[in-house]
């Protein structure tokens, strides 16, 4: 189980420079609480989802020219949001295109950003209200079960009182 204030983050990009790029970016504005792995391919990134990240940032456009079988975002998307619903995925793309919003968004993208000279601002941005809304599910979840766990008590406690109950006063 991850400390409350650490997340973990696949990097998912064809892009060897942007990947070091973004990493150190991201390094620099969030610190130790990101756990970064980096993935220059969709394969790699599905092969290592077993314990499901907090965070994918994920690049539309995967491609590798020798294989032409290779995963392009959409597919990795689809495969990261099968295995765990609750991994937020914001795509990014080196274009401005409409449509790949929209299917982005459509198969479970949090956010869609398009590669350019805000890309990096955009994807801190994005990544503060990504780590808001998982603190928020955290914190729901820990008073979620301490609510069960009560629940619990209180029915043990009930059953203990209906038996002591029917055994005083009705002896078997």
């Amino acid at each position: 189980m991850e400390p409350q204030n650490e997340y973990s983050v696949f990097l998912v990009d064809d892009d060897k420079m942007f990947l070091t790029s973004l990493k150190t970016s991201l390094t620099r504005q969030f610190g130790p609480s990101l756990k970064i792995s980096e993935y220059t391919t969709g394969e790699e990134c599905i092969q290592n989802i077993d314990t499901p990240p907090d965070i994918v940032i994920l690049d539309y456009y995967l491609n590798d020219d020798k294989d032409p079988d290779t995963l392009d975002g959409i597919k990795v998307l689809r495969k990261i949001k099968s295995a765990s619903n609750d991994s937020v995925v914001i795509m990014l793309s080196g274009e401005d295109k409409l449509q790949v919003a929209i299917d982005s968004v459509k198969n479970g993208a949090y956010e869609y950003i398009v590669k350019s000279e805000s890309a990096f601002v955009r994807i801190q941005h994005t990544l503060k209200n990504a780590i808001e809304n998982i603190k928020s599910l955290r914190e729901n979840n820990k008073y979620l079960k301490l609510n069960i766990s009560f629940a619990v008590i209180i029915l043990a406690i009930v059953l203990i009182d209906v038996i002591w109950y029917y055994s005083y006063h009705y002896k078997f």
